[in-house]
């Protein structure tokens, strides 16, 4: 399991914030080792991670992170980035939505800005706490109309 740095990054700034989070609804997407997801659930918030539904091995992932972390009631769903499934219509209204270096690939920002939309207009008030690392000279030049 590797740990991306601004997982890192995404999981100080959930512990400087963590008074705030016991009973907020949170959903980690992209979570990988869910690290961010880990800490908030920790600190009291309400978490469900998530990650592609096409890679099982993440997903699998998700759900070793949280045994390894006695959390093993956190619920672990797969989401693909633009798709609208059953998985991501039954979701509840979060409050905020992690994503930690889920912008890794540009021709994915797309369907991951598609599904941050969809959720954000299951509930208006959500808020998008999210990390990333630029780490091409492209990416300065990149343009996104909502």
């Amino acid at each position: 399991m590797y740990v991306w740095p601004c997982a890192v990054v995404l999981a100080q700034y959930l512990w400087f914030h963590r008074r705030s989070l016991p009973g907020k609804a949170i959903l980690e997407i992209g979570a990988g080792v869910s690290l961010p997801g880990i800490l908030a659930a920790k600190c009291g918030a309400e978490v469900i991670l998530s990650d592609s539904s096409e890679l099982p091995h993440c997903l699998e992932v998700c759900r070793q992170s949280c045994q390894m972390n006695n959390l093993p009631h956190l619920q672990v769903v797969g989401l693909t980035w633009g798709h609208i499934s059953w998985d991501l219509l039954a979701l509840p209204p979060q409050d905020i939505i992690l994503a930690s270096d889920v912008f890794f690939e540009p021709e994915d920002f797309e369907d991951i800005l598609a599904t941050i939309y969809f959720l954000m207009h299951k509930n208006p008030k959500v808020q998008l706490w999210s990390t990333y690392q630029v780490r091409r000279q492209v990416w300065m030049t990149l343009t996104f109309y909502m």
